[in-house]
């Protein structure tokens, strides 16, 4: 039996993630603990992609199109659609947290607390996802509590494209390394915004109307040009941004240089700064546990 068109495109999304997570995985070991989390993040999207296709796949040869049945499988391709703009979401605030200088401190509390309407929105497209509610139509509907987790998303999106425009009018106090990490960013939020959009048309579209927008039944052409292939695009920039930064070694070798750079008198202050601060710390302990 022939292979139908959503199952090519499932195959190709299938070989291209495989490609991606390799290579996340690889951005993960090469960027060492506390610098790897925008591609901890990839690693996981590209797992998500992975089973989403996987069962896509299943259920496309498993089933006619006509029929477009609302199964188990169906609910748990949609749920994995949705949610991938998780992770997403969160290495490109984590790729914006990066920047030090142009950031600033206020800045970055404010893209690290992004992550919990993020986690919010993932437990609403969940819920809305395993509601039976869901399964009332012939096909995968929207409920509200998915409408609630997808207009969340947007929501985030508008703070993660504020905090975009902010950083990058500070970008004469950036490093060449930041200018790269914003540039990257830019160039991701038109994709970004497309698939934004796409996950507003599908919870928002009548069930009476022509079901487009529908991540199960939907047209897709319109689901590959507005969805997949954004997303082809972004985590290629991210991972070809990734092997374009300073891995771990480089880093180490730098910090090095700007230590013997520095005035011996400095250097010494420096070390016994931080000799000071364990010590009062231990003193602090110890007198703790005596009392």
């Amino acid at each position: 039996m022939p292979i139908r068109y959503g199952g090519i495109v499932n195959i190709v999304t299938l070989v291209l993630f495989f490609v991606f997570l390799c290579l996340a995985l690889c951005l993960v070991v090469r960027h060492g603990l506390g610098h790897n989390y925008p591609w901890i993040c990839i690693v996981i999207l590209c797992l998500c992609r992975l089973t989403q296709v996987s069962l896509d796949l299943a259920a496309t040869e498993m089933f006619p199109p006509e029929t477009a049945p609302n199964t188990a499988i169906s609910s748990g391709v949609a749920i994995l659609t949705e949610i991938g703009l998780t992770p997403l979401f969160m290495s490109t605030s984590s790729l914006l947290n990066a920047t030090q200088r142009p950031k600033g401190r206020r800045m970055q509390w404010i893209l690290i607390f992004l992550h919990v309407p993020l986690m919010i929105s993932l437990i609403l497209i969940v819920a809305g996802a395993i509601d039976p509610d869901s399964r009332d139509s012939p096909t995968f509907a929207a409920t509200e509590t998915t409408k609630a987790g997808v207009t969340l998303y947007c929501a985030c999106f508008v703070v993660l494209v504020w905090a975009t425009i902010v950083i990058s009018s500070r970008l004469y106090l950036a490093t060449s390394t930041e200018v790269k990490i914003l540039t990257t960013v830019v160039m991701s939020l038109p994709f970004f915004v497309v698939d934004i959009v796409y996950m507003m048309c599908f919870a928002f579209e009548s069930e009476s109307g022509s079901q487009r927008f529908n991540v199960i039944s939907g047209n897709v052409t319109l689901q590959l040009c507005m969805q997949v292939i954004m997303e082809y695009i972004v985590v290629a920039l991210y991972l070809g941004l990734g092997f374009g930064l300073p891995d771990k070694a480089s880093r180490l070798a730098q910090r090095a240089v700007s230590l013997s750079e520095m005035d011996p008198d400095e250097l010494a202050g420096l070390f016994l700064w931080k000799a000071y601060n364990v010590m009062s710390g231990m003193e602090e302990t110890l007198v703790s546990l005596h009392c």
